[in-house]
């Protein structure tokens, strides 16, 4: 049990608390013969030998032996060496639809902590990148530690129609389906996973792992859903969270939201902001660079560093989100899910949380209107009245406490800051005005009055153009630069010459005295190049215009504009470039393409906009892109990740993607329900992931400035 819930325990269960605790012991054991009953053993280590069909190693030293009572495989690593062993289904392929995880049983008998990759394949997989869209897992194991370690199935949704259940048109725009199904755009085909991969990375220290069972877990599709669907609704309770599963520190009422409240005031108080940290979050233990009253980027001893407004090495470890946020729960089609929504004419909760999206929108089917404000009635039963400015203050002092140095985007806090509280922060511009089609998120830089647009953008954050808390400002965000720069530039030859950037094009071409009919694949490319150029160089004239002292941070290019082109403009005109990285690490950003090789080389300082990691183990259906075993591996997988960031010399910063979880039935606005938040939708913290930032912030400079000590 983590350590807030052992608490609650013995404060808040008084004279009912050993019989609720039998109860839960009850239960669990009830539900481990139910589970074990049906798990899946997928390889038989108990058997005879293992045959070639079903265990292949390619390095270092697997074999299997009778230890305790039973047959297992024994991994050797020897210093600096890996261990790389597969395990084949032995009828070909095993059909896991059935289950949520591959579960692998490890046990650690060295002298040091093992860290084991798993990659889950299925009959079409081609590549064997531990970086996604492969389904691969890192586990770690300390010493003298068994883990089971859960890894787990995502579904690739177009892969095979087999692969979604029949129930699927019930839950509309859900990217993961009740009790932990994941639908997306990658992962595997869990009707036909063919074989397991396992490497036991390489490690200064010699390693020794036992491998005692391999099996899939956890019924993917609720019981209740099959026998009863009407009984299965509602599923979703009035704190945003599943109904038909408990775990640690579920909110069950009102007072468990000021139990848990009064407790953390506990937790703030013992865990202040880290004592390396000056006021601005900067190394105060550090050397002293010249002040100049803002942030600005300098190259120290090979490694890219923000220096602060005192002159401070500083290296921004953030999180989007920080504060208050309208958590609209999208109501038409999804009423039903809900339950416990007051009514509409409640004097507390009611026409208070109710909205409509916006004039126009479809007839809503829940009382006339179109979404709930669940976030704020769930704030204002455990902070009052004034939810909203007590909340505010608290987000900073979680923020501190927790060992975070920046607010990252969309954080709502960053205006008028309490003086005890600032914190540094980025700012985000929504760049408004005519949109260039071809691409999507993209205002037509070529347009004339582009630069006003931008200005404007600008001038709309006034508080933070002097600011010396203002780190700097992104303009826009994830834009869709294309995947083939070709078809884009094509796709504006088709447009009308009302579109600015198909009589830049013209007037491009005619320069270099090419018909645009005859254009061959290098002059489209050179457009292409262009108008990355135009759009960066623009921007970055229009930041320093209005506010000369901030850095410009880019439009966090992301995995649909992973093109050496676009980074190559960003690098150039840039002051640093923002980069959202939904990968394992930062050791590679485009492993996956080979066309773009060599990629982002240029010597330039680089921020991590966006990263994060979600389990599926309290409650939530979607990791989100990065997915992790459990909350404990979300938390090494964080530090893993910030790890490589500092080992990296033009890496400046990373922030965590996002202070809260999305809604459980999904954003109103799209269909993203993922763990991924430091805070769960009934603002509950997650311990263990805020025990591993703590970690983290403690070496994070000693780290920065040593390197890996691997």
């Amino acid at each position: 049990m983590n350590r807030i819930y052992t608490e609650n325990l013995e404060c808040g269960l008084k004279m009912n608390c050993r019989i609720k605790i039998i109860l839960m012991l009850l239960t669990f054991l009830v539900g481990v013969k139910v589970s074990q009953a049906f798990d899946k053993k997928l390889v038989n280590l108990d058997g005879t030998k293992l045959s070639a069909k079903v265990l292949t190693v390619e390095s270092g030293c697997v074999e299997q032996v009778f230890v305790d009572g039973k047959t297992r495989l024994k991994c050797v690593a020897q210093p600096y060496e890996s261990v790389r062993f597969r395990l084949f289904a032995p009828e070909g392929v095993w059909n896991l639809k059935p289950y949520v995880n591959v579960t692998v049983d490890f046990e650690n008998t060295g002298a040091n902590e093992a860290f084991v990759r798993i990659l889950i394949k299925d009959v079409k997989t081609q590549s064997e990148s531990w970086y996604r869209p492969n389904l691969s897992h890192n586990a770690w194991i300390a010493v003298e530690e068994s883990r089971s370690f859960d890894a787990l199935l995502v579904r690739h949704k177009y892969s095979n129609p087999a692969v979604k259940p029949s129930y699927m048109d019930l839950f509309p725009k859900m990217h993961g389906l009740p009790h932990a199904q994941m639908l997306v755009w990658y992962g595997v085909d869990v009707t036909q996973i063919s074989e397991l991969l396992f490497e036991l990375q390489p490690k200064a220290y010699a390693q020794t792992v036992y491998v005692d069972d391999v099996r899939a877990t956890r019924r993917a599709s609720p019981v209740l859903l099959e026998k009863n669907p009407d009984a299965f609704f509602p599923f979703i309770d009035q704190y945003g969270q599943y109904i038909h599963e408990d775990w640690p520190n579920k909110v069950m009422s009102d007072q468990d939201l000021i139990r848990q409240r009064k407790l953390e005031d506990q937790d703030l108080k013992k865990y202040p902001a880290p004592k390396s940290y000056n006021s601005f979050g900067g190394w105060n233990q550090g050397p002293t660079f010249k002040s100049t009253g803002h942030f600005r980027v300098k190259k120290v001893n090979g490694k890219w560093w923000f220096i602060d407004p005192v002159g401070k090495l500083f290296w921004s470890f953030g999180c989007t989100g920080i504060g208050y946020q309208p958590v609209r729960i999208a109501l038409p089609g999804k009423a039903h899910f809900y339950a416990g929504l007051p009514d509409l004419d409640d004097p507390n909760f009611g026409d208070l949380y109710y909205r409509d999206r916006r004039k126009g929108f479809e007839p809503p089917d829940y009382k006339g209107v179109n979404a709930f404000l669940g976030g704020d009635y769930i704030l204002r039963k455990k902070y009052g009245d004034s939810y909203r400015e007590i909340f505010k203050s608290r987000s900073l002092r979680r923020a501190r406490s927790w060992g975070l140095n920046t607010c990252g985007a969309w954080s709502s806090v960053v205006k008028e800051q309490p003086d005890n509280l600032k914190m540094p922060y980025t700012k985000e511009l929504w760049v408004s005005g005519k949109q260039l089609k071809p691409i999507h998120k993209l205002v037509d830089p070529f347009e004339a009055k582009f630069s006003a647009w931008v200005e404007r953008a600008v001038r709309g954050n006034e508080f933070a153009i002097d600011d010396p808390y203002c780190i700097g400002f992104f303009c826009n965000n994830e834009i869709h630069w294309g995947a083939n720069p070709v078809k884009v530039v094509r796709d504006i030859i088709n447009c009308d010459d009302s579109v600015a950037a198909r009589r830049a094009l013209g007037a491009f071409f005619a320069k270099r005295q090419v018909e645009v009919s005859n254009a061959s694949e290098a002059d489209l490319l050179a457009f292409y190049s262009h108008l990355l150029e135009t759009y960066y160089k623009k921007c970055r004239d229009a930041v320093k215009k209005i506010a000369p002292n901030k850095l410009y941070l880019g439009s966090r290019l992301h995995d649909g504009a992973l093109r050496k082109e676009a980074f190559s403009a960003a690098a150039k005109y840039c002051d640093v470039v923002s980069v959202n990285v939904y990968e394992k690490d930062v050791k590679a950003f485009n492993v996956r393409d080979e066309r773009d090789q060599p990629f982002f080389t240029e010597d330039v300082p680089f921020l991590v906009g966006e990263f994060d990691f979600g389990a599926l183990d309290r409650g939530k259906f979607f990791s989100g892109i990065g997915f992790a075993a459990d909350q404990r591996n979300r938390g090494e997988c964080m530090e893993y990740f910030i790890e490589s960031a500092l080992d990296n010399p033009r890496c400046v910063g990373a922030h965590w993607f996002h202070y809260y979880d999305s809604p459980t039935g999904s954003r109103y606005f799209d269909n993203e329900n993922a763990n991924c938040g430091i805070v769960s939708t009934s603002d509950t913290p997650y311990v263990e992931l805020i025990d591993a930032f703590r970690s983290m912030a403690k070496r994070l400079y000693s780290y920065r400035n040593n390197g890996s000590t691997e």
